[in-house]
């Protein structure tokens, strides 16, 4: 089959798989694998394809979350992606794992937006968007840092995380909302609409906003 997209993200504890056959989503898996994670990954990407009666080698485009993130998550993400994409001989398609978060939030498009990812007991990973458009670039920010970007912005607005006790740690966390867990179905979509922004396999980089190795491992 030629229409056939797999959407993978590993960056932000959870696994999540999405499936798009025919530009329509079919299907998803999201899974908090823990160290499991390179193991199971394949596995689930073939499980995921079965249950639609295909193929791993019907796969015609794939999508991966480049960060930020958690460091190993995303390094395990785009190993698989890229070596799936070469064997394949299809394009990739990178995505920003914090639209990824902002996706998976009921009512993602509408007013303002904040999707979160833990990097520090101090900081977390952040942008802004305001009915789904981005307005405030990815960085690592303070809780402070944050709500003082925020005032500039709108007084009225919504903090997205992943539950996860290091988000923050230092800091309230007041006003900071959770989701269960990143959508692959979410994930899909927005791959569906970044088509146009496809790669070789071989030009996928990782955007960690930070030098691996420095600071807190995540």
């Amino acid at each position: 089959m030629s229409d056939v997209l797999l959407s993978i993200d590993c960056s932000n504890r959870w696994s999540c798989l999405g499936l798009a056959v025919g530009g329509k989503i079919a299907g998803e898996r999201n899974l908090d694998l823990g160290r499991e994670q390179a193991a199971r990954l394949p596995l689930l990407a073939a499980e995921l394809l079965a249950g639609h009666g295909l193929k791993i080698q019907d796969v015609a485009c794939v999508a991966v979350t480049v960060g930020p993130g958690y460091f190993t998550g995303i390094r395990i993400g785009m190993a698989y992606a890229a070596g799936l994409a070469f064997a394949l001989g299809v394009r990739i398609v990178p995505l920003s794992s914090l639209e990824a978060v902002l996706r998976s939030c009921p009512g993602w498009d509408c007013g303002v937006k904040v999707p979160l990812i833990a990097a520090s007991r101090e900081l977390a990973f952040s942008s802004v968007y305001r009915d789904g458009c981005l307005v405030l670039a990815e960085k690592e920010r303070t809780y402070e840092e944050l709500l003082s970007k925020l005032r500039e912005i709108s007084r009225d607005f919504e903090m997205w995380s992943v539950k996860d006790a290091r988000l923050f740690a230092s800091s309230p966390r007041e006003g900071v909302q959770y989701i269960a867990n990143p959508s692959g179905a979410a994930h899909a979509a927005l791959a569906l609409e970044r088509l146009h922004a496809s790669i070789k396999p071989d030009e996928l980089r990782a955007r960690y906003l930070r030098e691996p190795g420095l600071g807190r491992s995540l």
